[in-house]
């Protein structure tokens, strides 16, 4: 075979171009084990993300629950700290009026100046109470003025009102016992159309105690004064006595016993919310009761009182205080046993 141009016969140019394409094989070849290995490590990665999904959602769901037992024991520990403890006073008292957190310098209302940053604290005697804000109360304003105005008593010329006035406020307590006399118009039909003769327009509201002689307001403020305050009986018939409203003691307890019937659906709603609650304790103390058997006077019972997480409070009037007397309410209970 004749010499090519460079020299070379065709049977070299053959061979480099099959030793060039054995070495583009072989990297081929390397290349595709490469990309093997690059898949399988791929391969490799996605299962084990895939795992890591699953291990991040298991722990996921594990930290929520142990927020939610450590939310129930917090909860647990607060109300077994409210019943060994109790309540500290000290944090319940108000702060003094004015005091922000601010530093303050100078002592205020005879205060003394706390300096290092802390806040001026007054000492001595009701030092805690402060001044109160009574602006949500209603203002009345009374005017007080010269007859005549105010003249020079030298030679009588009448002085200039000044554009501001001295005023000074206080507190007042009125308390007034009135009639309130429900007049109704009436009509009378002045044409022949059929219907009725007359008509009365329409009254106030239906009464919590039919035919009583109490209004709702003040069977509201009896059953406020009588078991929110503590008075007892005697002090409310000698209250309203002095506000010109002499009533008789037997009307008054006539009427909280009426009225009591009307709070028995919200007093069996509380004891319901007892039952199912996850804590439930009983206690009973004395109580006296006038007249409870037959008009045989005076007897001794017993007051026994349900109380539950989070404020609910319930009582119950029994003859004595065994097991017998609060079985029922005790039985009833639903929520978690042990």
């Amino acid at each position: 075979m004749a010499p090519s141009a460079g020299g070379a016969s065709a049977e070299e140019l053959l061979a480099r171009a099959l030793v060039a394409i054995e070495q583009q094989s072989a990297q081929i070849g390397q290349q595709s084990l490469e990309i093997r290995d690059l898949r399988k490590e791929n391969a490799q990665f996605r299962e084990r993300n895939a795992q890591l999904v699953r291990v991040n959602e298991e722990l996921r769901e594990l930290a929520g629950e142990q927020a939610a037992r450590l939310a129930e024991a917090n909860e647990s520990l607060a109300v077994l700290q409210r019943m060994v403890f109790g309540r500290k006073s000290e944090k319940d008292r108000p702060e003094p009026a004015g005091t922000g957190d601010g530093d303050d310098s100078a002592g205020d209302d005879g205060g003394e100046p706390s300096g290092g940053g802390k806040k001026n604290v007054k000492r001595g005697p009701g030092a805690r109470a402060g001044r109160r804000d009574y602006s949500h109360l209603p203002r009345v304003e009374v005017v007080w003025d010269f007859p005549d105005g105010y003249c020079c008593p030298c030679c009588g010329v009448p002085f200039t009102g000044l554009s501001s006035d001295h005023v000074t406020e206080e507190l007042d307590w009125t308390v007034r016992v009135t009639v309130r006399a429900h007049r109704r118009r009436r009509y009378r039909k002045a044409c022949g159309c059929e219907g009725p003769e007359t008509v009365a327009a329409p009254g106030p509201a239906p009464k919590a105690i039919p035919k009583g002689l109490l209004g709702n307001g003040f069977i509201a403020m009896l059953v406020v004064e009588r078991f929110a305050a503590g008075r007892s009986q005697n002090s409310l018939v000698t209250g309203l006595a002095r506000h010109g409203a002499e009533i008789s003691p037997a009307t008054l307890a006539g009427t909280v016993a009426q009225a009591a019937g009307l709070l028995v659906p919200l007093a069996e709603a509380i004891a319901e919310r007892n039952r199912e609650s996850w804590h439930f304790h009983a206690d009973e103390t004395t109580w006296r009761v006038f007249c409870p058997d037959e008009g045989k006077g005076p007897a001794k019972w017993w007051l026994w009182v349900f109380t539950a997480p989070r404020g609910a409070v319930s009582y119950r009037p029994r003859s004595g205080q065994g097991w017998e007397e609060v079985s029922l309410d005790l039985m009833a209970y639903s929520g978690p046993k042990g």
